[in-house]
């Protein structure tokens, strides 16, 4: 068949699917300037007590007719007549409450209220708008990307976040920070830990394997072995020693900016230490057995974000495992954070760091920005991934489909979908990317998200809707279009998410 049959096919196929029987999402309310109107007076509601109109007088009888005779009385023992009762009152129907808003609505107006300033001007080591990228090494393919939070660009402020990555041959590193939130300056802090734990790694692995080349053998032993367990806790303690390796470097990075005027001139005040706090969660992904997928992952975590791995060829129950816990400082509320006194302590690093073996085929690294959103994270993980896959920045589970080739059922399937959502970008508020939403997917089709891990078919068919905007953009773009654009009620952060596909 040549081209123009092609084209002439697919165009059937994408009229058929229009379904423009379906709603469009509703547009909020505009917000009007100024004032509200005053509302118009209402006119008083009827009781049936009002005084109706006169009647007219009776006319006086003509020359030789009988005037007319006044209603005898009673005779006795007669019940005289009562007089007739006033009309009753009719009873005013309560008006009916306004129909309350949808989610989705609500939703709506709140995303247009959020305004967009750049960048600030004049501050030392300002931070880009957005950082993403992706990388092709030799154990793995990555996606990152960050994005400036709706607060951040509501009040004109930098975004705080930081990410990178790194490889030593097969074996990959990851490296987030989310800089407080509180502090000026937390970002510079963000983006020295994680270029310092990231280097670190890097050669710290370099120099044990050149040293030990056995260390790639023993960790494949059963974990019961002495060996296995020996070498497993030596490439830990180097994980470790990069969380101390990034304090050191933040600790740097404050004594040579004390210097800089810059810094008390914005404080009014000298720079300190904590002026660079954030949050380090620190990832190393070592192939054990690259024909089974089998992998040792190792992470240490400080403060809150989210590390966690997943099996997406595995069944549900054991589909996801979580490889930090977001720490608290002494109070509830309270984020531990990489400039803490203790942090640059290995046994203060013992209890945050986490090892596991198994199959796995994707990492994903986030700051709370994103973990927030899908919390609780021991279920809510799953539904991220649902997320990434249904707006095509990762692969599915389900084999690809296209318009042309859907069965009759597929079909049913396709107008049953939910039409993908579309608030305002806080940048241009007349623009709109169109997302799916793995929870409106699942509610449209009465799935659970197990239900939907036995039927990935749902998925790949919710991929052929996607928007214009992200099926022209590679992955990395994709990722950092949907972090800017998704929309979850409460959520205004920096987000930031890693994907390490291995």
């Amino acid at each position: 068949m040549d081209g123009t049959a092609d084209r002439e096919i697919t165009s059937l196929k994408l009229k058929d699917f229009s379904r423009t029987d379906k709603p469009a999402p509703p547009e909020p309310d505009p917000v009007p300037e100024g004032p509200p109107p005053a509302p118009a007076p209402e006119e008083p509601a009827p009781t049936g007590l009002e005084p109706g109109p006169e009647e007219p007088a009776p006319e006086p009888a003509e020359a030789g007719e009988a005037a007319p005779e006044p209603d005898a009385p009673a005779e006795a023992g007669e019940a005289a007549p009562e007089p007739d009762a006033p009309a009753e009152t009719e009873a005013r129907q309560p008006e009916k409450p306004p129909k309350p808003l949808t989610s989705e609505e609500v939703t709506g107006h709140t995303a247009s209220l959020w305004k967009y300033l750049p960048v600030p001007e004049g501050e030392p080591e300002p931070s880009p708008e957005y950082l993403f990228g992706e990388t092709d090494y030799p154990g793995s393919r990555i996606i990152g990307a960050r994005v400036r939070g709706k607060k951040h660009k509501h009040e004109g402020t930098n975004c705080d976040d930081w990410y990178e990555t790194a490889s030593c041959g097969d074996i990959t590193f990851l490296a987030v920070s989310d800089g407080a939130g509180s502090k000026r300056f937390s970002r510079i802090g963000a983006q020295v830990s994680c270029k310092a734990a990231a280097g670190y790694l890097v050669k710290a692995f370099s120099a044990a394997l050149a040293g030990r080349p056995e260390l790639a053998d023993e960790i494949k032993l059963p974990l019961s072995d002495r060996n296995c367990m020996e070498a497993c806790g030596q490439l830990a303690k180097l994980v470790q020693e990069s969380v101390v390796k990034a304090y050191e470097a933040v600790e740097a990075a404050w004594y040579q900016r004390t210097l800089d005027p810059a810094f008390p001139q914005v404080l009014g005040r000298e720079l300190e230490l904590n002026d660079l706090s954030g949050t380090l969660l620190v990832t190393a992904v070592v192939p054990v057995d690259k024909e089974t997928g089998e992998h040792l992952i190792i992470s240490c975590q400080v403060g809150d974000g989210m590390i966690a791995i997943l099996n997406t060829k595995g069944d549900f129950s054991a589909s996801v495992k979580l490889m930090g816990k977001p720490d608290s400082g002494d109070f509830s509320g309270e984020t531990e954070f990489l400039t803490s006194p203790r942090m640059h302590l290995l046994e203060s690093l013992q209890s945050r760091t986490k090892l596991s073996r198994g199959i796995v085929d994707l990492v994903l690294v986030m700051s709370d920005g994103v973990a927030d959103d899908y919390f609780p994270n021991e279920t809510e993980m799953r539904r991220l991934y649902y997320d990434l896959t249904a707006n095509g920045i990762i692969p599915g589970r389900g084999r690809g489909l296209t318009l042309a080739e859907l069965s009759q059922q597929q079909i049913r399937q396709f107008k049953k979908l939910p039409d993908p959502l579309a608030y305002p970008w806080v940048n241009d508020q007349s623009v709109k990317i169109s997302l799916h939403y793995t929870k409106r997917i699942c509610e449209a089709f009465g799935l659970s998200l197990e239900e939907l891990w036995a039927d990935p078919a749902v998925l790949e068919l919710a991929r052929l809707e996607l928007d214009d905007r992200l099926r022209a953009a590679p992955p990395a773009e994709r990722l950092k279009l949907w972090l800017d654009n998704y929309v979850e009620r409460g959520s205004f952060d920096d987000r930031t998410l890693v994907i390490a596909q291995i």
